[in-house]
């Protein structure tokens, strides 16, 4: 089996990756910002750009954790099921994903026990996103929308990824030197 003619392109993973950053990024910066008073109280400038850089590398590598699960699944299923549609497939696959972690995310807090039934439901809402997935081909207005969203996110990978290098420079130099 010849992995190379399955590998996505770069045009493709970028699409999907656009979306992942967005909602990586976004949902981590806000929580920054949600943050930063308090941090104002007891740090100093530097030491919040620190905590800013560790949050931004963190947001790479989960980024790129998100988006290696289309490709995977682009590389080990056939091609007619998921590398044909990589971008449409891939971006739903990373929204719906993600929507599930941050609505398991917002209703995990400290004050309140544990709660057991959102994981308990978790096997279920992936095979639902999986099924949803693979069934939105018959939707063609989805599939499009998909896909010029994707495009037009795109945009945001001029500003995340100098930023995201630069985070990981400082992080690296930190416990490296």
């Amino acid at each position: 089996m010849n992995f190379s003619k399955r590998f996505p392109s770069l045009k493709q993973l970028s699409s999907v990756y656009s979306v992942a950053v967005v909602i990586i990024y976004g949902w981590s910066i806000i929580r920054f910002f949600w943050r930063l008073p308090s941090f104002i109280y007891y740090s100093t400038v530097r030491e919040i750009g620190v905590i800013f850089s560790y949050s931004i590398t963190v947001n790479l590598l989960e980024s790129l954790l998100v988006v290696s699960i289309p490709v995977v699944l682009s590389l080990i299923l056939p091609s007619k099921w998921f590398f044909e549609r990589f971008v449409a497939r891939g971006v739903l696959l990373v929204l719906l994903g993600l929507g599930y972690m941050m609505y398991i995310g917002s209703h995990n807090n400290i004050n309140e026990p544990f709660p057991y039934t959102l994981f308990r439901w978790a096997p279920l809402a992936l095979l639902l996103i999986l099924v949803l997935v693979f069934f939105m081909d018959r939707i063609k207005f989805l599939t499009r929308i998909l896909e010029i969203v994707s495009d037009r996110l795109e945009v945001f990978l001029l500003i995340s990824i100098p930023v995201s290098i630069i985070s990981f420079i400082v992080v690296l130099v930190r416990n490296v030197f």
